[in-house]
C-alpha cells in the first residue's frame, strides 16, 4: 500500500472516530438518538413477552385489584399485605392501569409501561447530567452502551421496582458526582439529588440511599474528607426527600397500625434494602458475575477502565467512579439477600461512565486496549450469545424459523465485528457496533424468540384454548402460579378441587382446567362429595411450568358434557390421552 493509500485509509478510519462527537454536537440530535434506540430495543419485549411469573405479575394483579377496588392505599395480593413493597410503584402502575380502561385491566403492557419510561428517562439522565462530568461525546457513549447492557433492559421490560428506581438511582449518583467533582455547582443541582433521593424511598425503600451512603463511605475511605458533603444544602434537602419518601410511611401506619408491625429483625432489613428479596443468601460473587454478564458490551473493557482510574485516584472523577462501584458491591457482596440481575444496574451508569471515558481516550488504530478482554480471539465473542440462544432452544425443544435464524447469524457476525474492532484498538467503532450487536440480540430474544414459544407460557396457552368458551365460572387445578390469577382472572381459592367439589353441589356452572396429577384427587373429591367423576375433556393443554421446572399436562371439561365449550383444533385432545406424571407432585403446581 502506498503512502497516499494509507494516508486515505487513515482519514477514514478518523471520519468514523468523529461519528460519535458529531452526533453530540448537534442539539436535540443525542437525545432524540437515544430515545429511539432505547424505544426500538424495549418496545418488542414490552409488548409481545407475555406476563413473566412471578413477581412481575404479583406486582401487576396487586396493581390491577388495588385500582379495581379504589382503595390506593391498601395494595394487597388476595390477602397479603405487601410490607416490604413501597407504594411508589403500585401508584405509578396504577395510573397507568387508570389511563389505559377497563378494557386493558388484565394487559400486562399497560403495567410495564412505568419501567419502560423509568428507563428510558435514566438512559437521558445519564447523557444529560454526564454531559458536565465528562462532555458530550463522551456522555452519549456511556448512554448507549447503558442503554443496551443486557440487565438495563430487563428492568425495563417487567413491571416491577428496579426498572422504576434506576431513574432516581441515575440522577441522584450522577448529580452527587458532579458536586464533588465540582465545587462551583449549585444549588438546584443539591435539590436535584434530595428530589431524586425522596422518589427512590418512595419506589424502592432505602435502595436508592443505601447506593448513596455505600458511596461516600467508599470516598471517604479513600480522602478522609466529608466537608464537601456542605454543598449538598442537607438542612434544606434532605426534608425535602423524607417529605417525599414519607408516603411510604404513611401507608404502612395505614395498614398495620405501627410501621412494619410483625415483621422479624430480618425481615424489617430485607423490607429497608429494597423490593426483591430471594429468603437465601447468594452464593459468593454472585453479583461480580452478574456485573460481568449484565454489562455487556462494556464488560470487555471494565478492566482497562478500573485500571486507569485506579492509577489516576488522585483526580476526584476517578475516585467518585470508583467508589460507586466498589462501594456498592462491596454492600451488595457482604450484606443483601437480593437477586442480583434486579441489584446491580445501579452500578451500570458509572462503569458506563469509565468504559466511554476508555473509549473517547483511544489513541489510534492497532492499539489493543490493555486490561481488556480483547485478547480473546474474535470469533469467541459469538459464543455467548450462541450459547443463550442454543440454550433456549435446547431447553423448549423447539427449532428456530427462517427470520430468528437470520438474525441470529447477524447477532454472531455483529459480535465477532466488534471483537476486532476492539482488537485493533478502534474504540469508537467498537462501541457503535458493540450497541448495535446487543441491542439486536434484546430485541431478538425477548421480542421474537420468547414470545413465540408457546409451550413456556402455561397461562397464555390456556387462555387461547379457552377463548371460546362461554364467560362462567372457572376452575385451575394444579397451576397455582400468579399467571392464573392475573390472566385468566382465577382467584386461589378456586385453584383446589375442594373448590370445583363446592360449585358442582352449589349447581355452579364451572369450566374445570385439571392438570394430570390432579386428575385422581380431583375425582375422589368430587365422589366423597357423592358427585359424578369428571367427564370426558374437551380439550388439551401442554405447558411448561418454567418456575417449578415440570411439565405441565392440563384437560379442560366442559360443565355440560352435553354442549362442550369449543376450543381452537390445535388444543383438541388426541383419541389416546396417555395420563402423564405422578398422580401428584406438589412441586409442580
Amino acid at each position: 500500500m502506498s503512502s497516499f493509500e494509507g494516508h486515505i485509509v487513515v482519514e477514514r478510519q478518523r471520519a468514523m472516530w468523529n461519528w460519535w462527537a458529531n452526533l453530540a454536537a448537534r442539539p436535540w440530535v443525542p437525545s432524540l438518538a437515544l430515545l429511539a434506540l432505547c424505544l426500538a430495543v424495549y418496545l418488542p419485549g414490552v409488548v409481545r413477552l407475555p406476563a413473566v411469573d412471578r413477581t412481575e405479575i404479583i406486582y401487576a394483579e396487586t396493581t390491577r385489584d388495588m385500582v379495581e377496588r379504589g382503595d390506593w392505599t391498601d395494595p394487597r395480593y388476595g390477602s397479603v399485605v405487601h410490607q416490604y413493597r413501597p407504594i411508589g410503584t403500585f401508584w405509578a402502575q396504577g395510573a397507568a392501569r387508570w389511563l389505559a380502561g377497563e378494557a386493558f385491566a388484565r394487559d400486562i403492557t399497560v403495567y410495564r409501561i412505568p419501567s419502560l419510561l423509568a428507563v428510558t428517562l435514566a438512559v437521558l439522565a445519564l447523557f444529560w447530567l454526564g454531559r458536565g462530568l465528562v462532555g458530550a461525546e463522551t456522555a452519549l457513549i456511556a448512554a448507549a452502551l447503558f442503554a443496551v447492557s443486557p440487565l438495563t433492559v430487563l428492568v425495563s421490560q417487567l413491571a416491577i421496582a428496579e426498572g422504576l428506581s434506576l431513574l432516581p438511582a441515575t440522577v441522584a449518583m450522577v448529580a452527587l458526582a458532579r458536586i464533588y467533582t465540582k465545587p462551583d455547582e449549585g444549588y438546584p443541582l443539591a435539590l436535584l439529588f434530595w428530589i431524586a433521593l425522596g422518589f427512590g424511598i418512595l419506589i424502592n425503600a432505602l435502595l436508592v440511599p443505601i447506593l448513596v451512603v455505600a458511596t461516600l463511605i467508599a470516598l471517604y475511605v479513600m480522602d478522609r474528607d466529608l466537608t464537601w458533603l456542605k454543598r449538598l444544602r442537607p438542612f434544606i434537602g434532605l426534608p425535602i426527600a423524607l417529605a417525599i419518601g414519607a408516603s411510604w410511611l404513611i401507608i404502612r401506619t395505614h395498614q398495620d397500625g405501627t410501621p412494619f408491625a410483625g415483621m422479624d429483625w430480618r425481615s424489617f432489613l430485607g423490607a429497608l434494602g429494597g423490593a426483591q428479596d430471594m429468603k437465601l443468601r447468594a452464593f459468593p460473587g454472585t453479583f461480580v458475575l452478574a456485573v460481568v454478564l449484565g454489562f455487556l458490551p462494556g464488560t470487555v473493557l471494565i478492566g482497562t477502565a478500573f485500571k486507569r482510574f485506579w492509577d489516576s485516584r488522585e483526580q476526584a472523577l476517578s475516585r467518585f467512579l470508583l467508589a460507586w462501584v466498589l462501594g456498592y458491591i462491596v454492600y451488595l457482596e457482604l450484606l443483601s439477600s437480593k437477586p442480583g440481575t434486579y441489584m446491580v444496574q445501579t452500578m451500570f451508569p458509572a462503569l458506563a461512565l469509565g468504559v466511554a471515558i476508555v473509549v473517547t481516550n483511544e489513541s489510534g488504530l492497532g492499539k489493543r486496549p490493555p486490561w481488556s478482554f480483547f485478547t480473546i480471539w474474535p470469533t469467541y465473542f459469538a459464543a455467548l450469545p450462541l450459547a443463550i440462544f442454543a440454550g433456549v432452544y435446547l431447553f423448549t425443544g423447539e427449532v428456530p424459523g427462517v427470520i430468528p435464524a437470520v438474525l441470529i447469524a447477524l447477532i454472531a457476525v455483529l459480535f465477532i465485528w466488534s471483537g476486532r474492532l476492539g482488537r485493533e484498538g478502534q474504540l469508537r467503532r467498537w462501541a457503535a457496533i458493540g450497541v448495535g450487536a446487543l441491542a439486536l440480540f434484546a430485541v431478538t430474544l425477548l421480542g421474537i424468540i420468547l414470545p413465540s414459544i408457546d409451550r413456556i407460557w402455561p397461562a397464555r396457552e390456556i387462555a387461547k384454548a379457552i377463548a371460546k368458551c362461554p364467560a362462567q365460572n372457572a376452575a385451575l387445578i394444579g397451576f397455582r402460579e400468579p399467571s392464573g390469577r392475573f390472566v385468566l382472572g382465577i382467584p386461589s381459592e378456586q385453584q383446589m378441587p375442594e373448590a370445583l367439589a363446592q360449585a358442582v353441589e352449589d349447581k355452579v356452572p364451572t369450566l374445570s382446567i385439571i392438570e394430570d396429577r390432579w386428575k385422581k384427587r380431583t375425582n375422589w373429591t368430587l365422589q366423597s362429595k357423592s358427585q359424578a367423576p369428571l367427564p370426558p375433556p374437551t380439550g388439551c393443554v401442554t405447558a411448561y411450568n418454567v418456575m417449578r421446572g415440570c411439565a405441565l399436562h392440563f384437560r379442560i371439561y366442559s360443565p355440560n358434557p352435553a354442549q362442550p365449550c369449543a376450543v381452537p383444533a390445535a388444543f383438541v385432545c388426541p383419541e389416546n390421552i396417555p395420563q402423564t406424571g405422578p398422580e401428584k407432585s406438589g412441586d409442580c403446581d
